[in-house]
Parts: structure tokens; sequence; C-alpha cells
């Protein structure tokens, strides 16, 4: 069972983290997807790919400082989507899910601790 994808497909406040890098990163995120469903090109692909590591990266560079004890857990979720659009199939559903489902779940148990 998962949180509801929002439709149309934008981030929106209930996906707030608390830290403005995120948070905007989160939204173009959000955004990456959307267009990659109207348009499932390799530039919206390579575009949504470049955003997500930067993210992931960022993200993973603020648990690491603060000695997050989920960082592995983490970890393994931002590899796993990756993996995913590295072997894209042009599964626009799945990707709004994870990213949805990701936020609301993993990314909010650090909340206040990073």
């Amino acid at each position: 069972m998962g949180f509801p994808i929002p439709d149309p497909y934008v981030w929106d406040p209930s996906f707030r983290i608390f830290y403005s890098i995120i948070d905007d990163e989160h939204k173009t995120l959000f955004n990456g997807i959307f267009h990659l469903g109207h348009d499932d090109s390799a530039d919206n692909l390579a575009e949504l790919r470049r955003c997500t590591g930067k993210h992931f990266l960022n993200e993973q560079v603020l648990m690491q400082d603060s000695q997050y004890a989920g960082y592995a857990e983490h970890v393994r979720a931002h590899d796993g989507f990756i993996h995913q659009l590295d072997n894209w199939h042009g599964d626009v559903k799945w990707a709004k899910n994870w990213l949805v489902n990701h936020i609301k779940t993993i990314d909010f148990k650090y909340k206040g601790k990073i």
C-alpha cells in the first residue's frame, strides 16, 4: 500500500522535508518525471538521471555529515532507483510511485536528524 500519486504530478507541501535544498531538488525530480511522462525521450531521461544523481549525492552527504543511522538503507533505495533509470523501460507510473513513496516513507525518517 502506498501513498496517493498526485494528479497532476507536481510537488506539493505534503512532501516538505524542511531542508530547502532537498525540497527544491525534490521539486526538480517531480518536474523531471512529469516531463518524462509527456515525452519519454532520451533527453528527458538523461536530464532526470542527471538531476537524480545530483540530488542523491547531496542528500547522502548530508546524511554522512550528520552520521544518520539510516544511511545504508537510504543508499540502497537510491541505488535501486538509479538502476531502474539506467535500464529504463518507459514505466513512468513506477517512477512516479517510487518518488512519492520514497519521500513520504524513507526521506521522512530523516526529518530533523540531518
